[in-house]
């Protein structure tokens, strides 16, 4: 294959050149044609002229001789009539004679330039005849090149179509045949699109690798601290989100050979683009129609030339049609890939959102954690809710010796029945409802904290029981006092649906 192109370029280049001096010679020839055709006609005028001259100046002259005729025979007339002396007659008969000589020698003279006339006249015709049969000559000629130039141009033609061919069979992979080494350059081929491939996806691997590294580095630094788990699950969905908004090498892949065919199906179009307007070039240099003669036999010569113009006139309307069907086609073609980029565009979008609201969904899941870990702390789980109540002992109980009487003593602990039932709710309702729950609470100035364990500032009924110690009453308090202290107070945070900078600030 790498064989025959060469040759094809070689010919049509040689085709080409010579196809350029025959377009000269046939415009060097109609140039000298046309001076040959001027040339003609004012010859033509001037035999015309002459001989307009020579007719205008032999009827005067002829009428002049006409004329001295005439005098002549009035005179003869008049003198026979006048009968005049012999001297008389011979002196007129001598002056008649002279008259008549001289009448004998204008006539001469006019004879001898009617025959000057009629040699220029023929040597005239035998110029025009001759400049006729060298017009015959090059209008045959000018057929003759016509004719293979056309021939020129079909033969063109044809290579072009086969050298267009030889490059789309060399192109298309499937058209090779089963030889061996077809078969490698496939292989090749194929092995060089998966070598680059692999180089993309090992570059954002690394890219990934690097940005994982250093995100781990970060969390364990982070992870010191008692929320780490949060914090950690937080850098898993950004780096979902990342993976998501990150491109997807395959696509890369297949948008940058559509983009390199695109490339090459540009190119070629504008070398045929080039190609045809040099065609364009070559048909408007040539003269529109040949210079048509005056006479009927140069109309017949003309009819071959004029039925050659309008099958050349036809073609190019052809071609131009088929140009225009063509052009139609890949626009087709054009707006049927652009409508599967779009499509692939719109899926990998999709895709995308996918990955996005997966990444959106694990932070609301770490949210309604924290709002769990904030409204339901582990303190409150240790110390069961109770309703208020009041335990009576008795009096005449003794204490005993392990000292278990002293923990008999209980404090009031008031909890409303309104807080109880909230706790119970929200024990039974999922994390979803508490998120959406807590963006509707907002415009509330005063809000009640959704488990809250109130301590009653009542002194607590006790029984005085003389038997106790007063000391032991005190060290109680002091204990109770204590654990009002240790006990954590639960802080109420208002959390807006929006997700921001600050709110993630404040998670982490």
């Amino acid at each position: 294959m790498g064989d025959l192109s060469p040759n094809h370029c070689v010919q049509i280049l040689t085709l080409q050149s010579a196809v350029e001096e025959f377009q000269l010679s046939e415009k060097q020839l109609k140039h000298k044609l046309e001076v040959q055709a001027e040339t003609l006609s004012s010859k033509m005028e001037e035999l015309r002229a002459l001989s307009e001259n020579t007719q205008s100046s032999m009827t005067t002259e002829m009428m002049e001789v006409q004329l001295k005729t005439m005098e002549l025979e009035s005179a003869k007339v008049r003198l026979g009539e006048a009968r005049l002396d012999s001297g008389a007659r011979v002196l007129l008969v001598d002056g008649l004679l002279l008259v008549q000589v001289e009448l004998e020698q204008i006539l001469q003279e006019s004879r001898y330039r009617e025959q000057q006339l009629e040699l220029s006249n023929s040597r005239l015709q035998r110029q025009v005849e001759r400049l006729t049969e060298e017009k015959e000559e090059r209008e045959r000629e000018a057929v003759s090149w016509f004719n293979s130039l056309e021939k020129s141009r079909e033969l063109n033609r044809d290579l072009q179509i086969q050298l267009d061919q030889v490059l789309q069979q060399a192109q298309d992979p499937n058209s090779r045949g089963n030889s061996l080494f077809a078969e490698l350059e496939d292989k090749r081929a194929a092995m060089e699109r998966q070598l680059i491939s692999m180089k993309v996806q090992h570059q954002s691997l690394q890219k990934m690798h690097t940005f994982s590294k250093q995100q781990m580095q970060r969390m364990k630094v982070e992870c010191e601290t008692e929320d780490s788990w949060v914090e950690l699950l937080v850098q898993i969905a950004t780096l979902m989100q990342l993976q998501g908004s990150r491109a997807d090498p395959a696509q890369l892949e297949r948008l940058q050979s559509m983009l390199s065919e695109k490339n090459a199906e540009i190119q070629s179009l504008m070398t045929k683009l080039q190609r045809l307007e040099k065609m364009e070039t070559l048909l408007k240099s040539q003269p529109a129609n040949p210079v048509q003669a005056e006479s009927v036999g140069g109309q017949d010569e003309t009819y071959y030339t004029d039925l050659l113009q309008l099958k050349l006139n036809n073609s190019v309307k052809d071609a131009e049609r088929l140009g225009d069907e063509l052009s139609l086609q890949r626009m087709k073609s054009l707006s049927e890939s652009q409508r599967a980029l779009e499509l692939e565009r719109k899926l990998f979008t999709s895709e995308r959102l996918l990955k996005q609201t997966q990444s959106d969904k694990i932070k609301l899941q770490l949210r309604v954690e924290e709002l769990q870990q904030k409204y339901e702390p582990k303190e409150v789980k240790k110390y069961p809710i109770q309703r208020k109540r009041k335990e009576k002992l008795p009096v005449d109980v003794k204490p005993e010796p392990d000292g278990s009487a002293h923990r008999e003593q209980v404090v009031a602990v008031e909890i409303e029945e309104t807080d109880h039932m909230k706790v119970g709710c929200e024990d039974e309702n999922s994390p979803a409802e508490i998120t959406a729950a807590a963006p509707a609470s907002e415009p509330e100035p005063e809000l009640k904290p959704a488990k809250c364990v109130k301590i009653s500032s009542d002194q607590p009924d006790v029984i005085p029981s003389p038997s106790w110690p007063v000391t032991d009453q005190k060290e109680e308090t002091k204990n109770n006092q204590e654990v009002r202290r240790k006990k954590p107070k639960t802080e109420v945070i208002y959390v807006t649906s929006n997700n921001t900078m600050e709110n993630q600030c404040t998670q982490q």
